[in-house]
């Protein structure tokens, strides 16, 4: 790993002005207070600071690179009073020398030079302290956002592998329904059985198109449903009718790719497979502020049983609307005497 204090170019400003404050702070009170000549202030807190700025960046190596697998707490305080005091020692020294060459004739100040060694050193203990710290804190927040960056990406592998197995539940059953469709219609009609595995064929083409979960626009959709319910026009003939009511404001607004087709596949399953009667179905797309509402209408007959495995595809459908927008209540379903309402809700200004 990187120093963190280097890492960037923000980082290693933010260092270095830190420093340059340091040496400021330090020249003016070696000036005001103890009584050293500017120029020799000066001096004093380049060369005193610049260096544990410089011995700063070298105590990255001992805590990231230092630290044994397993240590404990108590040799990991030995260590670091150890470092410390190997660091202040060697910190003293060299700005001595350096300081004794620049300002050995200074007699004065070569005097009080010896006798600031004692707080110089204590000086250098709490920069020593303060810059592990810091080094500890910028690996601990680094951990934590790798940490909350992989859980983020499995989250998002979860919710990819949960969305897929919905919509593998869902495309399977309506494929089993078409070919048996089409098994019969090879006998009785051929050409109906030719032209419904064209519209089969282009159908399933799309819904490849579509295999990894995006927002598709809604015009989309609804071109992927008119191949839908081709197919079922050619099984049920005049018996099916759907009346798509859709306002051109609504037709770029964007919803879950291939989650239309279940909802008119469950409205044509309970008003059409079971009923010798027309049965009529209404498909309405209206736009509302920041969401897309859809609503189904269909006919069906109350006493009907319900067949094991019904209401598969809306409860996908539900599934799929709660893991995406971090909802539950996007749809909502109404019984009236004769008539099923399917209503749901698409938010469009969240990301997905």
């Amino acid at each position: 790993m990187q120093n963190p204090l280097l890492n960037n170019r923000s980082s290693i400003v933010a260092y270095f002005l830190v420093w340059l404050i340091v040496i400021c702070v330090h020249v003016v009170l070696s000036s005001l207070y103890a009584g050293i000549p500017v120029h020799v202030a000066i001096g004093e807190g380049l060369t005193v600071n610049v260096l544990f700025a410089a011995i700063g960046l070298g105590l990255w190596f001992p805590v990231f690179y230092g630290k044994p697998a397993g240590e404990k707490v108590l040799n990991f305080i030995i260590r670091h009073i150890f470092a410390c005091l190997s660091a202040v020692a060697l910190w003293i020294v060299i700005q001595y020398v350096i300081l004794y060459s620049m300002f050995g004739s200074e007699t004065g100040y070569m005097d009080y030079l010896k006798r600031s060694i004692p707080w110089k050193s204590v000086t250098g203990i709490l920069y020593y302290w303060l810059i592990i710290l810091v080094y500890y804190l910028l690996i601990y927040y680094t951990n934590m956002k790798n940490s909350l960056v992989k859980e983020a990406r499995l989250e998002t592998l979860v919710r990819e592998s949960e969305l897929n197995s919905l919509k593998s539940q869902i495309n399977p059953h309506f494929l089993f329904n078409s070919l048996n469709s089409i098994s019969s219609l090879t006998l009785i009609h051929p050409e109906k059985a030719q032209e419904m595995i064209i519209k089969l064929s282009d159908f399933l083409r799309y819904s490849v198109a579509n295999k990894d979960e995006k927002l598709t626009p809604l015009h989309e959709e609804l071109e992927n449903i008119n191949r839908y319910l081709d197919i079922e026009k050619i099984r049920f003939g005049k018996r099916l009718s759907v009346h798509q009511i859709v306002d051109d404001m609504a037709l770029d607004m964007k919803l879950p790719g291939l989650i239309l087709q279940p909802l008119i596949e469950n409205a044509v399953k309970y008003s059409i497979y079971e009923n010798t009667e027309p049965a009529s179905i209404e498909l309405v797309c209206k736009p509302q502020p920041d969401v897309l509402l859809i609503t189904v209408r269909n006919q069906y007959d109350p006493e009907m049983k319900q067949k094991q495995g019904a209401g598969l595809g809306l409860q996908n459908i539900r599934n799929r609307l709660k893991i995406m927008y971090d909802q539950e209540d996007l749809i909502a379903i109404r019984k009236e005497v004769n008539t099923f309402e399917i209503r749901i809700v698409i938010p469009q200004n969240k990301s997905v």
